[in-house]
């Protein structure tokens, strides 16, 4: 055999072994995609369950098959919200935001990270950027977080402003509804107060937190059975159990104005 053959062999048999390498990598990568994203829908599942040890175990393992992949980077995030611990889920909103530079959700839920965590400045930031997206298909979420934040320092006019301007994009939405109630409430407005936490519970009949609060303003109006009513609802629906503990000692300071309701 010439030398010359001898040489396009092993040029061949070089690349045959390049090429099935190749192939077998692509092949390992697309395992490992389909694996990731099989853990990650059920990392989503766990989150809509309200099991957020089970889903961050879940969606570690996703991570660590796909360590750049925004949408569990966000999936992340959200299960330390609901762990309570906004300072963790800050750095995986911001690793999603970086993988995907146009995730309107993930800069919502930075925002939310930032509420949460007292940072109400960059909270701010977060969700007018979010609305900067013309695209986001659920503006009227940072719209309420703004106003959530304003509220949150006070500047009440800007809090009403967002609050209503959600409400005009998502008339059902009660957390703006509720939203607008806690700042008439801040302003002494009660009767729009209780015009606002009535329609929040009108639309999100299980909404705890509207009914504690309307129940807190009845009280104050010394309206005992409407108070009471609503102290009830908001313990009934509610699975927060240092919630309900709240609500029981209020309702504990007004049972012997009740005698004439009846639940």
């Amino acid at each position: 055999m010439s030398k010359l053959k001898k040489t396009n062999i092993l040029i061949y048999i070089y690349i045959s072994i390049i090429s099935l390498c190749l192939t077998n990598c692509q092949t390992t990568n697309i395992a490992q995609k389909k694996q990731a994203e099989s853990l990650r829908n059920l990392g989503e599942a766990y989150l809509r369950q309200g099991d957020f040890n089970s889903a961050l175990r879940t969606l570690f393992d996703a991570q660590l098959l796909t360590p750049k992949d925004a949408y569990i980077q966000n999936d992340i995030g959200l299960a330390y919200l609901g762990k309570k611990r906004p300072d963790l889920a800050i750095d995986h909103f911001k690793n999603a935001i970086q993988l995907k530079s146009e995730y309107a959700d993930a800069l919502n839920n930075l925002g939310i990270s930032y509420l949460e965590n007292q940072q109400y400045l960059d909270a701010i930031q977060c969700f007018k950027k979010a609305l900067d997206n013309l695209i986001y298909a659920t503006p009227h979420i940072p719209m309420a977080n703004l106003g959530r934040a304003y509220y949150a320092i006070q500047e009440y006019d800007k809090a009403m402003s967002y609050f209503e301007q959600a409400i005009e994009r998502s008339p059902d939405f009660a957390i703006a509804h509720r939203g607008l109630g806690q700042v008439y409430t801040a302003q002494n407005d009660y009767k729009n107060a209780i015009s606002s936490f009535q329609e929040a519970i009108r639309v999100a009949p299980r909404f705890s937190e509207a009914h504690f609060e309307l129940g807190q303003i009845y009280e104050k109006l010394r309206q005992f059975p409407n108070a009471v009513q609503h102290y009830h609802q908001a313990i009934r629906f509610s699975q927060n159990a240092s919630f309900k503990r709240i609500v029981q000692k209020k309702l504990d300071q007004i049972q012997h104005f009740e005698m004439d309701y009846q639940y």
